[in-house]
């Protein structure tokens, strides 16, 4: 925990331009976006969703910034987070279990969980990718997940990003897709029934 609340201070003194907006974020909202790199090129072909990362939103100082899993878990701005999103596109949603009581243990459940980033998309807590991540550390601090599970299999594996990434992560070093293995998309929490939009780009 004291890891994480040092990296929040030693972050640069960046925010959103709009007031406004700030004004209705809360801690713990998590916040997606369209990454532009190769792998969110395939998990948006996989899941057919544009929202292909996610972070939660996190206050030190005034500021706002996102904690997310990039392998270890990192603690960035809130704008070079939203920088990095496909039109700068963003959308930030609040779990109906989740109230601001809970955000020191919010910070505990974060911390647990700085673990390298798992390139396999495995369910495991060796390795932790960043929508897995928000599924556990809510579920730990509320006793309710924030999305529900599929089978890798359920995903749309046939598209040429996709063949390409499992291709250069599992097919070159031997290892085989586990059609069976459980995953959480960014997607999937978006469309939970207990998540509320609070804000989005247009």
């Amino acid at each position: 925990m004291k890891t994480l609340l040092c990296c929040l201070l030693l972050l640069p003194n960046l925010a959103l331009a709009s007031t406004a907006v700030e004004k209705q974020l809360a801690e713990g909202d998590l916040i997606f976006i369209h990454s532009q790199t190769e792998q969110a090129a395939a998990i948006a072909e996989s899941t057919g969703s544009q929202w292909t990362h996610v972070g939660v939103l996190v206050k030190k100082s005034d500021e706002w910034h996102v904690a997310e899993a990039v392998g270890p878990l990192q603690v960035n701005s809130l704008k070079s987070f939203i920088a990095r999103s496909k039109d700068r596109k963003y959308r930030v949603m609040r779990f109906k279990y989740f109230s601001q009581k809970m955000v020191p243990q919010l910070y505990v459940q974060l911390y647990k969980y700085n673990q390298p980033y798992d390139v396999f998309f495995e369910w495991s807590d060796d390795r932790i990718y960043c929508s897995e991540l928000t599924y556990k550390v809510f579920k730990a601090v509320t006793g309710h997940p924030i999305g529900k599970l599929q089978r890798t299999g359920d995903l749309k594996l046939d598209g040429p990003y996709t063949k390409r990434l499992i291709e250069e992560r599992l097919t070159a070093i031997g290892k085989e897709l586990n059609l069976e293995e459980p995953i959480l998309t960014p997607v999937a929490q978006t469309v939970d029934p207990n998540m509320t939009l609070i804000v989005e780009s247009l």
